[in-house]
């Protein structure tokens, strides 16, 4: 009898010798067919494994055309049969999930006037927005986008939103279908990208309005003329000239501010007299309108040819848009600054000034004759120092608090004071810690906790938690534990602790309790913050701090001084030298209107006159930062004492003499 095995090559493989033997008796025939089973049925069924498994790799990986790259011929012969066979799997072959969900699109803002559209350039407010939305948005959700981006918070450098009649156009400039969504216009136009159009109308108003606003602007633009050419011939006359703010116009030269005490003496200050005061040429003016008694209210904006605004704290938006220099003019009260200029910065369209001209009014009522960039520093250093101490906590850096009267609002304008300070009289309140700063203008913070938390806290409470930091056994453990019981401490503190729980301490009452304020801030600070870097704004924070050996080499004096004038530049240094920090702000605000050194600005020029008597007192132009001092003092200590009496009076009055 014969049986018949079914044995292939992977099972001849498989078998041990013994067992192969009885099949294959000789043992050099064994070891050839198992050579022969190796090098044929083996492998080859590996290799089809694999090459399987590569196939289907290939297929997942390269679902279109260019799959074929990675096939072999024979691959592409197999794939194509397959697709014969079965149509459907011959498109959209691949990962479903691939599939887009989103498209790009770019947004532009036309304006039209009169038959012609035109497009809205970038530095106007306008330019090319570049969004990235989803398939299925719909035309009338871009329009709402295109409104926010172009109208923030409903007003733009063109106008308020009221004014102008709104539509979307289409890449072919004719009105969109709102109901359309952006993937069907994709379908339709067969675009590589879409472009939308934000197309704005200036809605008509009756002519009565439009005549009375043209012989308004022609009475403004006569005025304009006419202060120029006296301004001119003024600084003709008196072959001098003037800081102004503004290179380019006249409008905006600004006269000296000075700071007097005692009697003024005219002929010790006919040279500074060459600068006429706006205000006295415009307060009779025929372009005011007939509510113009109320200037006299505190909180009063007008524009540069003191045209009244609307309202107390409010912007005539559409005078400041016509105004080309953007110059606003507020009025303030000294004792209730804070809140005044609050008020007046509630506004948004503040923002788009360029230029304050401020009018201090002093507590008996009668406003204050000095007018010019020194005021506008002077109204800034005494609204922080207000600031500081009815809404900050903290030692040498402050941090602000929550009040119940102060909601979002308010917050705003304070946001919008530190911008417009900064951006007009390069003025930062480093008072604040630029852990605030750098959370308002960033959203996150690089500056080193500890160290800041430790300048937030008291002298006492400082040295206690430094020496528990380096050497923690030596601290008082009572002491300590009654230290972080002030500060709501809940955990309790150990050698290994300490740094941890006094970081945590930092964080709650440096960042978490003031995260409201800053994300107020937030909202107009980040501007700066894409101007700033951490690095200069930390710069900034170093340089603007006064220091008794930076303000010494800001002084300075001429050549040509006589011993006696000399005498008392000795004074004035060694006086400097020996100020301590509240003095030394003090002296800095008397000489240029800022408590702080202004980048820029670093150069108190001084000059000596000849004063005797009850008239001898220093007198400061904050405006150029000029410095005139007596140059008769017995001794320096009769010196020290007349300047430390006109520093620690509460009250400085700026006059043009």
């Amino acid at each position: 009898m014969v049986y018949v095995c079914k044995i292939d090559c992977q099972v001849i493989l498989l078998l041990s010798d013994d067992e192969l033997t009885k099949y294959i008796p000789i043992y050099g025939d064994r070891i050839a067919v198992k050579d022969f089973c190796k090098n044929q049925g083996g492998t080859g069924s590996k290799s089809k494994k694999k090459k399987t498994l590569l196939q289907k790799i290939r297929k997942r990986l390269h679902p279109s055309s260019k799959r074929n790259l990675f096939k072999t011929k024979k691959d592409i012969d197999e794939s194509s049969s397959d697709s014969d066979d079965n149509p459907s799997t011959s498109k959209n072959i691949g990962n479903d999930h691939a599939a887009k969900s989103e498209r790009r699109i770019e947004l532009g803002w036309l304006m039209k006037e009169g038959d012609r559209m035109k497009q809205v350039r970038g530095p106007t407010g306008g330019g090319t927005r570049h969004l990235i939305v989803d398939k299925d948005t719909l035309v009338s959700a871009i329009k709402e986008t295109a409104l926010k981006l172009y109208f923030p918070e409903g007003i733009s450098p063109r106008g308020k939103i009221e004014n102008f009649v709104v539509d979307i156009m289409d890449f072919k400039r004719q009105s969109a279908n709102l109901d359309l969504s952006v993937e069907n216009i994709y379908d339709r136009s067969k675009m590589r990208l879409l472009r939308f159009y934000l197309l704005t109308v200036p809605k008509e108003r009756d002519n009565t309005e439009q005549e009375k606003n043209s012989t308004t602007r022609t009475k403004e633009n006569e005025d304009q003329k006419s202060v120029s050419q006296l301004l001119r011939l003024e600084n003709h006359e008196n072959n001098s000239s003037h800081s102004s703010y503004n290179e380019h116009t006249s409008l905006n030269m600004c006269s000296d501010d000075e700071i007097q005490f005692g009697p003024v003496l005219a002929d010790i200050d006919d040279i500074y007299d060459s600068t006429i005061p706006l205000n006295d040429i415009h307060t009779q003016s025929d372009s005011q309108p007939e509510n113009s008694y109320i200037a006299n209210d505190p909180g009063i904006i007008t524009n540069s040819l003191g045209i009244i605004a609307d309202g107390p704290g409010l912007i005539n938006n559409e005078q400041l848009f016509l105004d080309p220099f953007h110059s606003v003019k507020i009025r303030v009260h000294r004792g209730n600054l804070m809140i005044e200029m609050m008020k007046i910065f509630s506004d948004p369209t503040i923002m788009y000034a360029t230029f304050f001209d401020v009018s201090m009014i002093l507590p008996t009522g009668k406003a204050e004759e000095g007018v010019g960039e020194g005021i506008f520093r002077d109204c800034l250093t005494e609204f922080w120092n207000e600031f500081m101490d009815n809404c900050c906590i903290g030692n040498s850096q402050k941090v602000p608090t929550i009040r119940h009267d102060f909601q979002e609002e308010q917050w705003l304008s304070i946001g919008r004071i530190i911008f417009k300070g900064w951006q007009i009289a390069n003025y930062l309140p480093i008072g604040l810690s630029i852990i605030v700063m750098e959370n308002a203008m960033y959203g996150k913070f690089k500056s080193d906790l500890m160290e800041n938390f430790l300048c937030f806290i008291t002298e006492e409470d400082k040295t206690l938690f430094s020496t528990a930091l380096k050497d923690y056994e030596s601290v008082d453990n009572d002491e300590l534990i009654e230290a972080l019981e002030n500060h709501s401490c809940r955990s309790a503190v150990t050698k290994e602790s300490i740094t941890r729980i006094l970081l945590e301490i930092a964080h709650k009452e440096m960042v978490q309790e003031c995260n409201f304020i800053t994300d107020a801030w937030a909202k107009i600070l980040s501007q700066l913050g894409q101007s700033l870097s951490y690095e200069n704004l930390t710069e900034i924070y170093s340089k603007m701090e006064p220091s008794n050996r930076k303000v010494t080499k800001m002084l300075h004096f001429s050549d040509n001084l006589s011993n006696l004038e000399r005498e008392v530049m000795n004074h004035l240094q060694r006086y400097v030298r020996e100020l301590d920090k509240v003095l030394l702000k003090k002296f800095l605000r008397f000489c240029t209107g800022s408590d702080l050194i202004l980048d820029g600005k670093d150069t108190i020029t001084v000059e000596f006159v000849v004063l005797d008597g009850f008239g001898r007192r220093p007198i400061a132009h904050t405006c150029g930062r000029v410095l005139r001092i007596p140059r008769n003092y017995e001794n320096f200590t009769i010196f020290r004492s007349e300047f430390n009496n006109i520093l620690n009076t509460s009250v400085w009055v700026m006059d043009i003499v």
